[in-house]
Order: C-alpha cells, then structure tokens, then sequence
C-alpha cells in the first residue's frame, strides 16, 4: 500500500460517472526513492501502476486487483524533485465486473504516461480462458 506513505492523495474531482481527476503529492523522502535512484529519484513504472489500482479502490471503496495492463507508455520520468504534484485522470467502463482503466498521468501540459488496464474486485474471480492455459 503507497497511499498515506509514498503519495499522498490532495484532492480528486469527478467529472462525470466514468471519468475522475485526482491530484497527488510524492513523497520525495520515501526510501523507493533512495534505491530509484540516489540522489537522482525517477518514479519507478511500477509504482505509478500501483497509484491507479489505489486510487481506482479509493474511488470505488473497494480493493482491487490488476487482471491485464493492456498498455503502458512512459512518456517522460516523473522526477519527484521537480514534479512532486502529479495528477492522474482515470476513465474507465465496466462490464460485467471487469473494469477498464485508460490513465493519463500528468501535470500542467507534461504528459509523464499513459496506461491502459483491466482490474477487478478483489472478490470478482476470472478464470483463464484456455487460449491464457500456456501463460
């Protein structure tokens, strides 16, 4: 869990019943960036797929766990000392319990990535199909 540790959440607006804005704070002297990297901290990828999960549960008041990133482009490094305030502009459509997340992630006009990706409910079970068996 990063929230209330890593990042801290500032303020989130929903646009509409599909479509949220939320607006961070990193937390430059979290020790992630004293390993990624000392004394030149980049927000690992990782991490900022971990945000959307938390901030998606947030919203939604229940955990939930990643089935597919479907795509992840990293667009420019989020350097903490620089860009410590990020926004993260969540649209996303459900069907039948599997929620779709199309992410930007950015601040004023800098685009830093933009991730697409299945999640679910932590209580929602999706078995693979068979084409998924050789995974």
């Amino acid at each position: 869990m990063l929230k209330d540790n890593f990042f801290y959440l500032l303020d989130y607006t929903d646009t509409n019943h599909s479509e949220i804005n939320f607006t961070i704070r990193l937390n430059l002297e979290h020790i992630i960036y004293q390993a990624h990297f000392l004394n030149n901290p980049i927000t690992p990828g990782v991490c900022i797929i971990q945000i959307i999960k938390e901030l998606f549960s947030y919203l939604k008041q229940t955990d939930f766990t990643i089935n597919k990133i479907k795509s992840a482009k990293f667009l420019h490094p989020i350097v903490p000392t620089v860009h410590n305030i990020v926004n993260f502009k969540i649209n996303w459509e459900e069907n039948n319990g599997l929620f779709c997340l199309k992410t930007a992630v950015y601040y004023q006009d800098v685009v830093f990535s933009k991730i697409n990706l299945e999640s679910v409910p932590k209580t929602h079970f999706f078995p693979l199909q068979s084409s998924d068996a050789s995974l």
